[in-house]
């Protein structure tokens, strides 16, 4: 099956615009009130947070904040990632895609390679292969060949890499409390929750009610970037209204490298 470049273009397109719409709307998070005591995985309906008062009193007086985790992502070379998106608006992405790669609740699955120098990145979404380099995406649909198009704007790695998930999922950063240190994915890392205030205005901007959310993020001792993050809103039936999870591996591998493919086919 012959796959033309004003398709490929045009997916590439509604991903992107997909990755803004969402990043745009879990930044709205970003205003919830912080420094709340409410511990991690109260409740949220309407925008109000609950938790048991014994919980609440445990949360407080805890050191809190990630600090500049997100810009912490810039210090890394190279790495490789794995991710899980469903619920909230990713069902529309999935859509898009036409099915492919449905996974549970209609999440999708996400895993490749990044590298920082060449600004480059091989990412398999939900069946689909895209390589970003050298300003040109070359997408392959599942044929085994590349159609290639001109990057137009921010790139679809710009969209959905870990760096920008991570910034736009985390909600209220000075919500988030260490709860203890441990290795993650071969890093020492400390590991953090978050308070369930965290997502107030990000639950709402989803359109997700009546939610219990559950936030973990493993932050690198040495580096201060994220190594693993588990975000997840379930509702009382146990369905997932909302998850983002991923994990980094290979950290500055200088093995690791992104190249252009050579079976770029014809439009």
């Amino acid at each position: 099956m012959r796959i033309s470049k004003t398709r490929a273009a045009g997916l590439l397109s509604t991903l992107a615009i997909a990755a803004i719409a969402l990043s745009a709307c879990s930044s709205s998070g970003s205003s919830a009130a912080p420094g709340a005591t409410t511990a991690p995985g109260a409740t949220i309906s309407g925008g109000v947070t609950t938790a048991p008062a014994d919980t609440q009193a445990a949360d407080a007086g805890s050191g809190s904040g990630l600090g500049d985790a997100s810009g912490a992502f810039a210090s890394i070379k190279s790495y490789k990632f794995s991710m899980t998106l469903a619920g909230g608006s990713f069902g529309s992405m999935l859509s898009a895609l036409g099915g492919a790669g449905a996974t549970g609740a209609g999440g999708i699955t996400i895993s490749g390679t990044v590298t920082s120098n060449p600004a480059a990145s091989d990412i398999d979404m939900a069946g689909m292969r895209i390589i970003e380099i050298d300003g040109s995406d070359y997408m392959d649909l599942g044929t085994g060949g590349f159609i290639k198009t001109p990057q137009t704007g921010s790139s679809l790695a710009d969209g959905f890499a870990p760096s920008k998930m991570f910034q736009s999922s985390l909600g209220t950063a000075s919500d988030y409390k260490k709860v203890g240190s441990e290795d993650k994915n071969g890093v020492k890392t400390d590991h953090y929750q978050a308070s369930a205030s965290a997502f107030a205005g990000m639950s709402s901007a989803l359109g997700v009610t009546n939610a219990t959310w559950t936030a973990d993020v493993w932050i690198a001792q040495t580096g201060g970037y994220p190594v693993s993050m588990d975000i997840v809103a379930s509702t009382s039936d146990n369905s997932i209204a909302y998850e983002v999870k991923f994990d980094i591996t290979n950290i500055n591998d200088p093995s690791l490298k992104v190249t252009a493919p050579t079976n770029v086919t014809g439009g």
